[in-house]
């Protein structure tokens, strides 16, 4: 064999190696998909927590202002 042909091969293999590695793996699709997928659930999760939070924070600044008037009303009541 000569330099050029042994050269030839080893292009060959290398191209055959690269085809092997650039095809997908379907574990790792599946693996990705249900990555995919928990980084969906736990962000709607997320989402789903600040809106709850939400919510309370604004019965809660509701409830503040009913007690505030509620004693105005009772310091003016004892004042009568």
């Amino acid at each position: 064999m000569t330099t050029a042909e042994i050269r030839g091969e080893d292009g060959m293999a290398t191209e055959a190696s690269e085809r092997i590695h650039a095809q997908p793996n379907s574990g790792s699709g599946a693996r990705k998909q249900s990555a995919e997928r928990g980084l969906t659930e736990s962000h709607r999760h997320i989402e789903w927590t600040q809106r709850i939070e939400e919510s309370w924070q604004g019965h809660l600044e509701t409830l503040q202002k009913c007690v505030c008037e509620l004693l105005l009303k009772n310091q003016h009541l004892k004042i009568r």
